[in-house]
């Protein structure tokens, strides 16, 4: 009882000196010397415990701070003014909180994410078109000359020799891990089966456990880490029963976190690999027709090679297996049939221009580019203009599109395969260059004074397969290497992995715009030239032209079909 009175006596003389203090300072008139003590030991500020405070230093707009000495002019409404700006409240901006963004102010629209299952395929699309090389059987490779005297010239070509060499030997390794492991998947399945017809009474628990054991004691593994193995195995004989052996042979290195977490096998996975799935061959069999080798550690390295010859010379056509390119053209009921041989640089009409390019300008400085005014060079080490380096002045790889079938019957098109931002070079538009040719497909280039055709009726590349479009996703450019003018494709969309609104796609949406013309109407259709008129009767498309994606052909929605007016289309 002692302390508490003597705590309550401390408070009540605690709150009586506060009493104090305040009518002393309310009835004491401020002087100068009282207003700069003030400024310079300010009141202790307290803890804000809320957005909403009495403002000391910020004042709201058009609110003027009036003076703290009384005034005396007798002015009545004055001290109202001061009342009110003394007690002004207001949420302080000073604490950097985030403002709401003005609806239309640096607007950017979100962008999907590609789902595991687009990552797998795009994976297996760029290994395909990688220059790997797969092989069944490891070798020890040695440097021939000694790699640890410096790194000069032939030593640093010695090592990526040897880089490349124990690089591709890794893919093969992997790849035939993963092809081991998915056939023994396969094994075990046909294992339980036995067991079961070997032991009517056991219960297929207890077939599947007595196989588990029996794999256990050969590997020497525990039942958990072979059950936990067995998942990730299991994942890749799926991979290859809906997308065939090319499917996870060429599959990227994200394929065992693939399996392992199993984020994409819902539903639409297997149907997007079967639809695929001859695709992939054509690719793998063209490509890298060593593939099959692989198989044979598995003891089916027999199995018959589908496709020979050039990638494109065959058709795709969605789940069922490709066609050759003659096929597709049946319908036409050509005399001699369709022929068309691909080449890889245009083939000069020496009847018509001799030996004279007439691609080359006399004025142009071969060594220099018109673009980026850096050194041209065919060598790669000496080139330094990186313009267009899929086409020009780099390694060379095959173009990463495929022919296909569209699915509307409106005979083929090109589709790409892999990514292409935007101001890529897809391909150069070669062909046969002539001139003074009419009433066919050709290409215009050159000037006025002195022009050229590229004629692509018997020769050339996938370029002839590209459809026109009034709503173009590529366009034909010139481009000027080594003092030539090119006629190239070039991606006029700036793609993304995944590009909305069609972000499932790898690349661009298009499909046939002609239908399979007549024999006694091929003479209708019209002549491609570097302007910025459509010819097909649409409006302005900078000479456009669509490639279609790696999508479904049922899905295709973004073409505009228009033909000349001959045959009643337009």
């Amino acid at each position: 009882m002692a302390l508490r009175f003597l705590i309550d006596e401390s408070a009540a003389f605690s709150a009586r000196a506060d009493s104090k203090d305040n009518e002393t300072d309310e009835n004491t008139p401020p002087t100068p010397r009282s207003i700069q003590n003030e400024e310079a030991h300010p009141p202790k500020r307290h803890k804000t415990v809320s957005g909403l405070r009495p403002s000391r230093h910020l004042q709201p707009a058009g609110t003027t701070v009036e003076s703290p000495e009384p005034d005396h002019s007798g002015d009545t409404h004055s001290e109202d003014r001061d009342s009110v700006s003394g007690s002004v409240r207001q949420v302080h901006s000073d604490t950097g909180f985030p403002q709401r963004r003005k609806a239309g102010q640096d607007y950017t629209p979100p962008v999907l994410e590609p789902t595991s299952t687009d990552k797998l395929i795009a994976g297996i699309w760029r290994q395909m078109y990688s220059p790997v090389k797969l092989s069944r059987t490891p070798t020890v490779v040695e440097p021939t000359i000694n790699i640890r005297t410096g790194v000069s010239g032939d030593v640093f070509r010695a090592v990526n020799t040897l880089c490349i060499k124990y690089y591709n030997q890794s893919q093969s390794s992997r790849a035939l891990e993963m092809i081991v492991q998915a056939y023994w998947i396969e094994c075990y399945e046909a294992r339980i089966a036995v067991i079961r017809l070997e032991n009517p009474h056991l219960s297929s628990t207890e077939a599947r456990m007595t196989a588990l054991k029996e794999a256990c004691a050969v590997l020497n593994w525990k039942e958990k880490d072979l059950r936990n193995r067995m998942a990730i195995w299991r994942g890749y004989k799926e991979i290859k029963d809906a997308g065939g052996w090319p499917s996870l042979i060429f599959a990227s290195s994200g394929v065992y976190r693939f399996c392992k977490y199993r984020t994409g096998f819902g539903e639409g996975f297997s149907t997007r690999l079967r639809h695929i799935r001859s695709s992939l061959e054509v690719a793998a069999d063209t490509l890298h027709p060593e593939w099959r080798d692989l198989l044979h550690v598995i003891g089916q390295g027999d199995t018959p090679r589908q496709y020979h010859g050039h990638p494109h010379e065959w058709v795709t056509v969605t789940g069922e297996p490709a066609l050759p390119l003659h096929a597709t053209y049946a319908h036409l009921n050509l005399p001699n049939g369709f022929h068309y041989r691909f080449i890889d640089e245009c083939v000069l009409d020496t009847t018509v221009f001799g030996s004279e390019d007439p691609r080359r300008v006399p004025d142009l400085d071969p060594d220099i580019c018109q673009v980026c005014k850096s050194k041209q060079a065919d060598d790669v080490e000496q080139n330094q203009c990186s313009c267009f380096p899929a086409l020009f002045g780099s390694v060379k790889g095959p173009a990463p599109v495929q022919i296909f079938s569209t699915a509307s019957g409106k005979n083929n098109g090109v589709v790409a395969r892999v990514n292409f931002d935007r101001g890529a070079a897809i391909g150069e538009f070669v062909g046969l260059i002539t001139n003074g040719i009419s009433g066919v497909d050709v290409m215009v280039g050159g000037t006025k004074g002195r022009t050229y055709q590229i004629y692509q009726g018997e020769m050339g590349n996938f370029t002839r397969f590209i459809n026109h479009s009034c709503r173009p996703n590529g366009q034909f450019q010139r481009f000027y290497w080594r003092g030539q003018e090119r006629i190239i494709v070039v991606s006029r969309v700036r793609h993304r992995q995944p590009d909305p609104p069609a972000w499932k796609r790898c690349y661009l949406t298009a499909e046939r715009h002609r239908p399979p013309l007549p024999v006694d109407r091929l003479q209708s259709t019209f002549t491609f030239s570097l302007s910025n008129t459509c010819s097909y009767g649409g409006p302005s498309s900078s000479f456009g032209f669509v490639i279609a994606g790696n999508v479904m052909e049922s899905e295709i929605t973004l073409a505009i079909y228009k033909v000349c007016h001959e045959i009643g289309l337009v």
